[in-house]
């Protein structure tokens, strides 16, 4: 795999995060997919990767535009992206993302605050959907709420499947783009927290798509290998 090639949009002396241009779409694509993916989530055409392009550009164009325009601003892209893809599964999944939920409690009734909570009904799965912008050592946060979720309800009743946009970061002596990550450390958690079904990335790190061939088993995909006709997602629920 060829190294990954990287830009960032300029405004004055300020400058956005890193692009990755292999995922960078034109306006006109991704608007024009984006619709298709939402109309018809199981029907259309689109392939895996031309998907993952989609989503990533909508996703950091929004970003980037915060960066030059908020620079200090760090919690509305996370926000953004966080409604982005409640939008994008829910119309993949058919129905409304849930943010409580009830859990048993012997004095009073209590709700459990969570990420997105995907429940497609009764005898059917519920995934579990923590959203972050980047990871680094915040990573434990999901494997920790998937235990808590998994102890309230019982484990396999709750698919965990964290969507992260990147982990890029920009030196900004170097002009060099880096990507932070945190594998053993993931294998770890995957062992000895909880187990997630999976994770999904919008700029794959390849040092987290290694994590696909070594023990513990964890699936690390780009978001198009999930969403897709055919795709991961898309198999799985036809066995049900």
């Amino acid at each position: 795999m060829r190294q990954k090639q990287y830009f960032a949009f300029q405004s004055g002396a300020k400058h956005s995060r890193a692009v990755n241009s292999d995922l960078f779409l034109d306006e006109e694509e991704t608007l024009g997919n984006l619709v298709e993916i939402l109309r018809n989530p199981f029907a259309h055409d689109i392939s895996s990767f031309q998907l993952t392009r989609t989503v990533y550009t909508a996703a950091i164009v929004f970003c980037c535009a915060n960066d030059l325009r908020n620079p200090n601003d760090q919690k509305t892209p996370g926000t953004f992206f966080e409604f982005f893809i409640r939008l994008v599964f829910s119309a993949h999944l058919g129905c409304k993302a849930k943010t409580r939920l009830p859990v048993m409690n012997m004095d009073e009734d209590c709700d459990l605050p969570t990420d997105l909570i995907f429940d497609l009904g009764t005898q059917k799965p519920k995934f579990h959907v923590p959203v972050k912008t980047s990871t680094r050592e915040r990573i434990i946060q999901v494997w920790a709420h998937q235990r808590v979720v998994d102890g309230a309800y019982g484990v396999g009743r709750f698919l965990g499947l964290p969507v992260i946009m990147a982990e890029t970061k920009v030196d900004a002596k170097k002009k060099e783009v880096v990507e932070i990550c945190l594998p053993r450390q993931w294998r770890l958690y995957q062992m000895f927290i909880a187990q997630l079904w999976g994770v999904c990335y919008l700029d794959l790190p390849m040092k987290y798509e290694a994590l696909n061939h070594v023990y513990p088993l964890l699936n690390v995909h780009p978001v198009g290998d999930y969403l897709s006709k055919d795709g991961i997602m898309d198999r799985f629920l036809k066995t049900l």
